[in-house]
């Protein structure tokens, strides 16, 4: 089966990966008979927003953690 690596960035529109994009480049992938490999930094977000107001957050997110929720946890370090 063919593999097509997909590289995400957290999860959310203003600060990470967009969750509709990303889901729907991975069913597209699927649906074309290839299997999806995802990847993502394992690093600290440079920023956190709060989608309810838009305002930065001071707390801190793990990029790759937070990439993980799109995926369900099937996502590997990028480096």
């Amino acid at each position: 089966m063919k593999k097509i690596g997909v590289i995400l960035s957290g999860c959310g529109v203003y600060d990470g990966s967009e969750i509709h994009e990303a889901v729907l480049t991975l069913l597209a992938i699927s649906r074309s008979g290839a299997q999806s490999v995802c990847f993502a930094p394992d690093k600290q977000q440079v920023d956190v927003i709060n989608h309810l107001t838009g305002e930065a957050m001071t707390e801190t997110r793990n990029v790759l953690i937070e990439a993980a929720r799109i995926t369900r946890g099937e996502i590997r370090p990028l480096a």
